[in-house]
């Protein structure tokens, strides 16, 4: 999963100035130094978030703030085009078509384009980008690896000692055969024609409807393969440390320093292949950037909203709590987006792991869950208001959430139902009012609950869910982990973690499409998937995932949603609302719910001041 920019991980001090600039060496990477705010061009852009990337490496990065750099830096065939989550726009792709069956796609390449250092752009490269993802094999390879693989099954098998013999520039007959062996996933056809065959990952012999979505993800961007070749090449199943380090792309920024824990600058490429088309040619995607330099800093909140005050930072990050505050700073727009881009954010669950815990075998209890949590409250209290109560798995603002929840009402507060359906379970429960309900029942066993200390909402969000199922006699154990341990504990492979059966789920999209979510809540291979298993749920969604028609996806996410909805496996809680935090004069940002800058948008090319 991509974990989100919301706090520890998934999206001090680097300023350019006019005055003087002091070039200096730091840790291995470059860093300015100089005046302050006041010294600010409106030719450069300060924005502050909460934490830096993993790496800077496309085939790598799984984090929000990661990939927020390398969008700026690289590119890929295709992107989301501008707010739509299911349109693109061609990028390094002029354009494409898709065969009758959807397994083949066919890409024309833009022609003229190059990497910032000169070095040409063509399809054999693109050919080494992908296969050099899946040969590598890092935790988000399975973003391509489900429909895309570096073999056939059979005779042929692309390696890193292949992917490191080729010039990619000027490849040899040899060269050009293998790349244009027909039964593999990337197929060169020519120089500026590639071809990508399904059917070779692990989703096996079937078209996948999200297929783009997954292609305009950092994994397909193209890379320099002379820069990576001359820096280590590729190995199979390891990073490249110099890639990690250091960035090299055809995109409109190029990296000027990373200073790990403070700060990201980018400057504008001066050879950047899109300043040579027209207008009539570009797009929100391609369009050459208008500012100078963008840097990013990672800073406590705290900073963030004080730096904004003052006129240092332009955008900032901040969570929904925050509302109130930015509203009352003169000279700053704080915008509530829509719920068509709440999930950026992320979707919150709360699991009952039935294989792990035996109470929760018993849809009553889990019924009663659903019954006993105050919803409003939590949005009310925690949020401010600034959050929604949903019906999963589709998260809400994405295709098909209205026909998939098809007039069912999100789960409701109702203490009474709840402890009379816990005392039907057969243990002893407790009234609003006091009255017990089957005394001398069994005593609900305590349950450990894992939530994200990091988070203030997740935590305040905690205490009232321990509070409610108190109240009708279910005992919770508050069991706090700071966000990356929390992650790890979440997502883990187990279904059976006895030590943590309960708590609040998060997941933010791997790339933006509604069957991304639906298979994180169906596939029931970790901890917070709570153990579900329901073969019908999983053939319904290969259903949605190999169906190009409306019809057929909207009658399985309708189909996944009801039998989710009445089993209780997942109880929906709640989405909170994204903020847009920037300076009055900054336009240009284009929303996407899988947006990496500042956590709701794509990219930094089209931002400028106004005036």
């Amino acid at each position: 999963m991509k974990l989100s920019a919301r706090k520890g991980v998934s999206r001090t001090v680097l300023v350019i100035v006019v005055v003087v600039v002091l070039l200096v060496a730091v840790g291995g990477y470059l860093v300015l130094e100089g005046g302050g705010a006041q010294g600010q061009s409106k030719s450069s852009i300060v924005v502050e978030e909460e934490s830096q990337p993993d790496t800077l490496d496309p085939a790598v990065t799984y984090v929000t703030p990661g990939w927020e750099v390398v969008e700026q830096i690289y590119q890929g065939l295709v992107s989301a085009n501008g707010t739509s989550t299911s349109t693109y726009q061609g990028v390094l792709a002029q354009n494409w078509t898709v065969s009758n069956d959807g397994m083949n796609y066919t890409f024309t390449l833009r022609q003229n384009v190059t990497f910032s250092n000169g070095d040409p752009f063509n399809a054999y490269v693109l050919w080494f980008s992908i296969y050099r993802t899946l040969v590598m094999n890092q935790a988000p390879a399975w973003i391509l690896g489900q429909n895309l693989a570096a073999t056939n099954g059979g005779n042929f098998t692309v390696t890193d000692s292949m992917l490191n013999s080729i010039n990619y520039f000027a490849p040899s007959a040899e060269n050009i055969t293998i790349m244009e062996y027909p039964s593999q996933s990337v197929q060169v056809i020519n120089q500026y024609e590639v071809e990508l065959n399904l059917g070779y990952g692990y989703n096996g012999d079937g078209p996948y409807s999200a297929f783009l979505a997954t292609l305009a993800t950092p994994m397909a961007m193209a890379v320099d393969p002379a820069y990576v070749i001359r820096n280590g090449g590729v190995v199979a199943g390891q990073p490249n440390s110099k890639m990690q380090n250091s960035a090299l792309g055809t995109g409109f920024y190029k990296l000027q320093s990373w200073i790990e824990g403070q700060s990201v600058s980018m400057v504008k490429s001066a050879n950047y292949w899109g300043d040579s088309l027209s207008p009539s040619e570009l797009n929100s995607a391609i369009s050459p950037a208008i500012l100078n330099t963008v840097t990013i800093y990672y800073k406590t909140a705290a900073t963030r909203i004080a730096d904004l005050k003052s006129g240092f930072a332009q955008i900032i990050m901040a969570p929904a709590t925050y509302y109130n505050v930015t509203t009352a700073m003169p000279g700053v727009s704080t915008t509530i987006l829509s719920d068509a881009f709440g999930s950026a954010e992320g979707v919150y669950y709360l699991y009952m792991d039935t294989a792990a815990f035996q109470a929760f075998n018993d849809v009553m209890v889990r019924q009663a869950v659903a019954y006993g949590i105050d919803y409003d409250s939590i949005i009310q209290v925690v949020f401010g208001g600034l959050a929604s109560k949903w019906i999963g798995p589709v998260p809400p603002g994405f295709p098909f959430y209205d026909e998939a929840t098809n007039g069912l009402s999100p789960y409701q507060y109702d203490p009474v139902m709840a402890a009379t359906l816990l005392a039907q379970a057969g243990y002893e429960s407790h009234l609003p009012n006091g009255t017990t309900l089957n005394p001398g029942g069994r005593a609900f066993p305590s349950v450990n609950f894992l939530f994200d200390s990091d988070s203030p909402t997740d935590t305040q969000a905690a205490q009232v869910i321990q509070t409610n199922l108190a109240s009708i006699g279910i005992k919770v154990n508050l069991s706090p982990l700071p966000f990356k341990t929390y992650s790890t504990a979440l997502y883990s492979p187990s279904t059976d973690n006895t030590t943590y059966p309960m708590g609040i789920g998060f997941y933010s999209e791997d790339y933006t499409a509604s069957i991304d979510y639906v298979y994180y809540f169906t596939s029931a291979n970790y901890v917070g998937s709570s153990a579900y298993q329901d073969p019908q749920a999983m053939n319904l969604t290969v259903a949605a995932a190999t169906a190009f028609d409306n019809s057929t996806i909207i009658q399985s996410f309708q189909n996944i949603t009801q039998l989710m909805y009445n089993n209780y496996v997942d109880i929906w809680l709640y989405v909170p609302n994204q903020l847009a935090i920037n300076q009055n004069d900054i336009t240009g940002m284009i929303p996407n719910p899988a947006g990496s800058g500042a956590g709701y948008f794509l990219y930094y090319n089209t931002i400028n001041y106004t005036g």
